[in-house]
């Protein structure tokens, strides 16, 4: 379902859906719960024997974004993480400050609260990234 979103978007923007962009969309898509960069695509790709380039791995992450099928994320770094942005369950990430481990979160009222938050300051949300920074507990121990 995903696939043909992407197809469409980009047939709406006058682009064609080459070998690349199907390669990319389905790293992104095939691991839900991992949150790669473009280089870690690229060396997943490589690794399978694939020879995309990282200015087109790029190019593919935005207009995956562009498209509302994938969210770019800020974990602090120098460098931005993608995930899918299918799963409609409101959730967020909890960010080792020290080992750099990311663990997602999720409760049903993070949406509710805020959209409350929103609304008082009439602001209408249409998304939402959350990003918690800390220590887990391996790390805590040390």
């Amino acid at each position: 379902m995903e696939l043909k979103e992407f197809q469409d978007y980009l047939n709406s923007q006058r682009l064609k859906f080459t070998r690349p962009r199907n390669l990319i969309f389905k790293e992104i898509f095939s691991s839900k719960k991992v949150h790669p960069n473009a280089y870690e695509i690229h060396k997943r790709l490589k690794s399978k024997g694939h020879k995309v380039s990282l200015a087109t791995i790029y190019r593919t992450l935005s207009l995956l974004v562009k498209s509302g099928l994938v969210s770019e994320i800020d974990f602090g770094e120098s460098h931005s993480h993608y995930e899918p942005d299918v799963v409609k369950a409101a959730h967020g990430h909890l960010v080792c400050l020290s080992c750099g481990e990311v663990k997602e979160f999720s409760h049903e009222r993070i949406r509710t609260i805020l959209n409350k938050v929103g609304k008082e300051s009439h602001f209408m949300m249409e998304k939402f990234s959350i990003q918690v920074f800390g220590y887990c507990r391996k790390c805590q121990k040390k």
